[in-house]
């Protein structure tokens, strides 16, 4: 796999977190590598693996909710397939949601060993500048303890939102959207009434489903390390509403 400095990082620290998320995030790695080697021999069963993959590092982050008793976690089912491949989607649409104006804050991602332990952990750091072009860094401690109300002091309904971005990209229904995600694994594997799984851009589907691994284990790693921090919970709560209506419609 081509993975840049920032991603082996990734890979390494997660792993290397303690219980049952660190083991989720090995089993993620071990998979995309073997999904790499078979993706040209056999594709069906490479993005099989793939999928697998990213469904690992959502366990990770279910995992880290568990461990910092977030509200609502014991209600995340983890051995479900519709909870683990619903997170990405999910936080590409939430990301969406609340994205400031483009331009308008500047965010980046660094792993800092300041702390007492020397452990590297992942960090938000917000650069700016000050008279005669010095350049500084404001590093938040607890990069996911922020949170945000609408005018009049109301409280953000992120479910609210995370539909009112999915019908703007054209997705009818995000519970059906999320829905059809967990699907996609089965149709890897077995015969339809259409014929038999066939893969035609597998480095393409390979790509999105290391990106979705990436992604869910840098939020496993800007939640692991820290006590339990507002917008995580917010995100939580929203996120279980949605899969609960999605179980509603299944009944």
């Amino acid at each position: 796999m081509n993975l840049t400095q920032f991603e082996e990082k990734v890979f390494e620290r997660a792993s290397a977190t303690r219980g049952y998320g660190g083991h989720a995030a090995s089993s993620c790695r071990r998979h995309l590598e073997r999904a790499w080697k078979l993706k040209e021999e056999m594709p069906e069963i490479s993005i099989f693996l793939a999928i697998t993959a990213e469904e690992e590092a959502a366990s990770a982050i279910f995992h880290g909710l568990r461990k910092r008793n977030y509200d609502c976690s014991n209600k995340i089912k983890s051995w479900d397939h519709k909870y683990k491949a619903g997170v990405y989607p999910f936080l590409r649409l939430l990301g969406s949601a609340i994205s400031p104006p483009e331009g308008s804050i500047d965010l980046e991602l660094i792993f800092d060993s300041s702390d007492k332990d020397q452990v590297e952990i992942l960090k938000i750091q917000m650069p700016f500048s000050v008279s005669g072009g010095q350049k500084y860094y404001m590093v938040f401690e607890h990069p996911l303890g922020f949170f945000s109300q609408k005018p009049g002091g109301n409280e953000r309904d992120y479910t609210k939102e995370v539909r009112e971005v999915a019908s703007e990209q054209g997705i009818e229904s995000v519970f059906d959207y999320i829905k059809g995600q967990a699907n996609k694994r089965n149709k890897m594997l077995y015969a339809s009434d259409t014929g038999i799984p066939e893969i035609n851009e597998v480095s393409e589907a390979f790509q999105k489903h290391l990106n979705a691994a990436l992604l869910n284990l840098t939020i496993y790693l800007l939640i692991e390390p820290h006590k339990k921090q507002i917008f995580a919970q917010e995100a939580l709560y929203s996120y279980i509403k949605i899969l609960t209506r999605i179980e509603a419609r299944e009944t």
